[in-house]
């Protein structure tokens, strides 16, 4: 295919090799300064021991538990209740 004067082509293959020459080394460059510190943080809180909790920590995860306890008894007593009310409404039973 012949260019006329003034027609500006790209090669479409010349472009993918340009991509894949350039493009690649690039995004892995960038990749690399980019992701490692951050890796590299992970990694380092994974090998740390684990630290014992704060004072105001520990009372607010005692506060939470405490907190779900007494949801689970509240729901416990809805269950109950709602069971009651439905024997209630079902009638008498069957007289033995």
């Amino acid at each position: 295919m012949e260019r006329g004067r003034g027609e500006i082509g790209v090669d479409p293959v010349e472009l993918l090799v340009a991509l894949l020459v350039l493009g690649i080394p690039g995004a892995a460059l960038a990749v690399r300064f980019v992701l490692r510190p951050a890796l590299r943080e992970i990694a380092e809180a994974i090998r740390r021991p684990r630290e014992g909790l704060s004072p105001e920590l520990e009372r607010r995860l005692a506060e939470l538990e405490e907190g779900q306890r007494l949801v689970e008894q509240q729901l416990h007593t809805l269950i109950e209740a709602e069971r009651f009310h439905r024997e209630l409404e079902s009638g008498p039973g069957p007289e033995q």
